[in-house]
């Protein structure tokens, strides 16, 4: 086997960031398992990695989703809920979309680190007082969480996809 001595720099250098990456995935998908597999009950609860999933649900107390490297649609707008239910989300390089109906009032907290939470929802008329509260609590790690009324409204994964596909100018 030759060696070549002067790769050898970059693999003591590149050694720390992969075991620290590896660190940082191993601990989200055990995160990420734990809550999907142990913990407190739920109601639904969604766990994506390097892929993408959609969930419903028809009666909500709480719930959970969980993103890495991954998407994850939690689509709650045929839900009912009595008059308030909890959504944890934790998205690390990877995006999570909760849909919600406009009959409900929506509470979002969230902790972005190089990522962003984001409120993209909108009423037609002021909600009464006894309307249902959704309170969202995101976590966002190089990725985002987005809770929309509509699908095209929750990401830029839908515009993107539009832009794509059009045809270019003069051609």
């Amino acid at each position: 086997m030759t060696r070549t001595p002067h790769l050898q720099p970059a693999r003591r250098r590149l050694r720390p960031i992969l075991l620290g990456l590896g660190v940082v995935v191993g601990v989200a998908v055990g995160f990420g398992l734990f809550r999907k597999y142990g913990g407190r009950a739920r109601d639904a609860s969604s766990f994506a990695m390097f892929g993408e999933t959609k969930t419903t649900v028809e009666h909500l107390t709480s719930a959970d989703a969980t993103a890495v490297f991954g998407a994850v649609t939690l689509d709650l707008r045929e839900a009912q809920i009595d008059e308030e239910a909890t959504v944890d989300c934790f998205a690390l390089f990877g995006g999570i979309d909760v849909l919600v109906p406009k009959r409900w009032r929506l509470a979002l907290s969230g902790t972005p680190i190089f990522g962003g939470v984001e409120d993209k929802t909108s009423q037609d008329e002021p909600l009464p007082a006894e309307a249902p509260v959704l309170l969202v609590n995101a976590v966002a790690m190089f990725g985002g969480v987005a809770v929309a009324n509509e699908p095209g409204d929750a990401t830029l994964r839908a515009k993107g996809r539009q832009g794509l596909s059009q045809p270019r100018r003069g051609e």
